[in-house]
Order: structure tokens, then sequence, then C-alpha cells
């Protein structure tokens, strides 16, 4: 019973905002110095080895170029402004210029990235799809981990089951996952630019929840002293 008490302490720590966006953010900031000191490159090229095929089936590639398009900036933007509207539409406007400066800033984070650590992509012999930008981080595992986990959590709100709440994470997880694989998989990413996108993307999703939850007690202590 003791266990099981400290156990549910720590998990309730560890889902606080802040915390959540002490240890993303932390975990972002070490993988980043490991790949400016190239650390990990054994473990990236054995992962690109393994994953990256010469003569991969054509419908292994088109599943991962089909997922791979749902992080795809347009496509997240899209998504991004729709429930933006929505929010907004349905007396929400805090919550969707909260998505909204969440998602403008892990745009800008992600490319000032990319331009200041210059990281090559893969050495291929060719990329399975078309790629403009350097590679740390992975702009699709960091805005599809953002953007993704926003709307959950957005969606999260209005649920009270908690079995519903975790089919809802679990699914998050699953696409963002796949997503970021996908990255790996066509040949356009180091494993390390995904999961530092991961990291990133959700380090900047916890501190937007964390600025939710802010909004919500300012206006229950307002109302209180009505």
């Amino acid at each position: 019973m003791e266990v099981r008490s400290s156990v549910n302490a720590y998990l309730q720590i560890v889902k606080t905002p802040t915390v959540q966006v002490v240890l993303l953010g932390g975990g972002f900031l070490l993988l980043m110095l490991f790949a400016t000191m190239e650390v990990l490159a054994p473990f990236d090229n054995a992962v690109i080895e393994m994953l990256v095929w010469d003569d991969m089936p054509g419908v292994i590639q088109r599943f991962f170029e089909n997922f791979t398009a749902l992080g795809s900036n347009e496509v997240l933007i899209f998504f991004s402004l729709a429930v933006a509207g929505f929010l907004k539409l349905t007396g929400h406007p805090k919550k969707a210029l909260t998505l909204l400066m969440a998602v403008a800033a892990g745009l800008v984070i992600t490319f000032v990235l990319k331009a200041g650590i210059d990281r090559p992509r893969p050495p291929l012999s060719g990329h399975q799809v078309t790629v403009l930008t350097q590679s740390f981080p992975s702009a699709h595992a960091m805005m599809s981990t953002l953007v993704y986990f926003c709307i959950a959590r957005l969606f999260c709100f209005s649920i009270t089951e908690i079995k519903l709440k975790i089919w809802v994470y679990s699914l998050t997880t699953l696409l963002v996952f796949v997503i970021g694989l996908s990255r790996v998989q066509l040949g356009v990413h180091w494993p390390t630019d995904v999961i530092a996108g991961w990291l990133g993307g959700g380090a900047i999703a916890a501190f937007s929840f964390y600025v939710i939850k802010w909004q919500r007690n300012l206006r229950i202590r307002s109302d209180h002293s009505k």
C-alpha cells in the first residue's frame, strides 16, 4: 500500500505541467548537446542501418509517406487554425490564442535551431521525400508532438472518464511515434533528430498547458472574488 501511494504521489508530480516542462526541456537540451558533439553517432548509424532499406517495398514506403504528411507544417497549421477557430466560436478565445502562440513559437524555435546547429541530413544515396532544411531537430517530430498533444489535451478538458482520456492520449502517442519513425525510415533524419523533436515539442506543449491552467485558475479566483 505504501509503495502504491508513493508511486501515485510521484505520478501526480510528473503530471504537473511545470515538472513536464523541466523534464522534457532538460532532455531536449541534453540531447542537443550530445548531437552537436556527435556523442550518439554510433547509435544514430546503427538505427539508420536497421530501418532504412534500399529495396523497401512500395506499400511500406507509401505507408510511411502518408504518415509523414500528417506531420508536415501545412497539415499541422491547418489543424491548428481549425481547432483555434472552433475554440473561438465556442467561447474559449484565450485557449485559441494560447494554441496559436504555442504553434508559432514551435515553428520559430525549430527553424532557428535548424539554422544555428546546421546538422547535415543522413548521407544516403537518395532521400525518399523532398527536404529543404537542415536536420536537427526534426520539425515533423517536434511540431506534430506540439500540435497533436495540444489538441488532445484541449479535447480531454471535456472528458471525465479516465479510460477515454487514456484512449485519446494513446492514439496521439501512436500517431506522433509513427510520424517520427517515418522520418528515420524515409532516410531524411537521424534518430536523435526525431527524439529531440519529441522532447522539444512536448516541452512547448506542456508549457502551453501551464498557461491554460494558469488562465483557468485566474478565472476561478476572479469569479470567487465577485
